[in-house]
């Protein structure tokens, strides 16, 4: 994890926009898994199943549920919800859509899924938000202030990496708590749901 005071500034290879960064979180693990990357590929697809996610939350203290609705949308101005992407939509270098509403926010957010790079051994993919984050009146963040890259590398036969890499470009006076510590706990939240694991057990990453 790392709070970005310095104003980082990513490199051109990951394809980020070039403002420095307020606040990010880095995550590595690793995890068993005996099946393809398409099987890996589903389970970014299945955006539904984001719901009900829980994390820690610095400012309460407590467990509480990061992400309250998900759906997938056929198209980005209508926003019409649909069943979940097939993994045949996930071939490298299509956009997917989908809308999301987390315990930040006050309306369904759009955001793009970009499929980067789809191999045998390896997966990258990118979310963003494409449209503004709003909590009532307020704007939040922009759209493309939040920025998240995926990598899942085969490392054995049946041992997976993954890598993380999130971050936002500017840190909103309205949000409470330490803005490092919550990035922190949302990145491991959607890496515990990721593997298969329950997303509130202890210890969180950022207490």
């Amino acid at each position: 994890m790392w709070s970005a005071a310095a104003k980082w500034v990513p490199p051109t290879c990951m394809g980020w926009r070039r403002e420095g960064s307020e606040v990010g979180a880095a995550l590595a693990g690793s995890f068993r898994f005996g099946g393809t990357t398409a099987d890996l590929l589903a389970r970014f697809a299945a955006v539904s199943t984001l719901r009900g996610i829980r994390y820690w939350s610095v400012s309460d203290r407590s467990w509480k549920t990061l992400i309250e609705s998900a759906a997938a949308v056929a198209d980005p101005n209508l926003r019409r919800p649909r069943p979940d992407f097939a993994v045949a939509e996930m071939i490298s270098g299509n956009v997917l859509y989908f809308v999301q509403r987390d315990n930040r926010s006050s309306g369904d957010v759009l955001y793009a899924m970009r499929v980067r790079e789809v191999g045998p051994d390896r997966l990258r993919i990118d979310i963003e938000n494409a449209s503004t984050m709003k909590l009532y009146m307020f704007s939040l963040y922009q759209p493309g202030e939040l920025q998240s890259s995926f990598f899942i590398d085969r490392l054995a036969p049946d041992i997976w990496g993954f890598y993380s890499l999130s971050r936002s470009v500017n840190t909103p006076g309205l949000l409470p708590g330490d803005p490092g510590r919550s990035s922190a706990n949302r990145a491991i939240a959607f890496y515990r749901h990721f593997i298969g694991e329950q997303t509130d057990h202890d210890p969180p990453a950022a207490p």
